[in-house]
């Protein structure tokens, strides 16, 4: 008779994870989960937006995600400060490009604005409509919006002085608001005009003699 041999599978032991492995440290794995979360949450919304979709489409372990996200409200905040932080970054590097005008930053912003929303992988026009939609229930989300809306005022409001060095401080942060205000509204005009939306070029132009007349009109 042959000798019986048991396996610890045959006991009852786990089989192995089918999930693929995917090797890597906080360093590059938090980038891939927040770059995932970002495209999800534009395409899915908050609705689709779980910890078990992001892994999944990151490719790794629901565990492995929850190891550097504890909770998924953790992961949304996470991802939101994350795109958030890119064009903050970007905004601030331009205005304060010293090889500029003070002018010319202002365009440049513009510029950079009109090829994000314009661009056919653009995910920032849903990914902002959506945070402002949840931002009216949910509280934590609404302080993270005002926390981010003021950054990005303040950029505004500096180049708006830089540009019209005579105006009062408190002038430039309304001009600079005013600025922040039609920022927003392309966001979601040309996300919502579809047909309705002027030529993007001669439309781009447009939107520079506003904001320049904003910026360079005396106090």
């Amino acid at each position: 008779m042959k000798d019986l041999k048991i396996s610890s599978e045959d006991l009852g032991a786990k089989k192995p994870d089918t999930m693929p492995k995917r090797r890597g440290n906080r360093t590059t794995r938090v980038p891939e989960i927040l770059e995932t979360a970002i495209r999800l949450f534009a395409a899915e919304g908050n609705a689709g937006f779980t910890q078990r979709r992001v892994a999944a489409d990151a490719g790794i372990r629901l565990a492995t995600l929850q190891h550097y996200f504890g909770s998924r409200e953790l992961l949304l905040h996470s991802t939101i400060e994350e795109l958030a932080k890119r064009y903050l970054e970007r905004y601030r590097s331009l205005a304060s490009d010293r090889s500029m005008s003070p002018e010319a930053r202002l365009e440049a912003i513009l510029d950079e604005t009109f090829a994000a929303l314009t661009d056919p992988e653009n995910v920032v026009s849903s990914f902002a409509l959506e945070c402002w939609c949840l931002a009216e229930h949910m509280e934590s989300v609404s302080e993270l919006m005002v926390q981010v809306s003021g950054e990005f005022q303040d950029i505004f409001s500096e180049v708006v002085a830089q540009i019209n060095t005579e105006l009062p401080r408190d002038e430039c942060r309304l001009r600079g608001s005013l600025i922040y205000s039609h920022w927003q509204g392309l966001i979601v005009f040309l996300r919502r005009a579809k047909r309705n939306a002027p030529e993007p070029v001669a439309f781009r132009a447009a939107a520079k003699v506003v904001w320049k007349a904003l910026s360079k009109a005396p106090p």
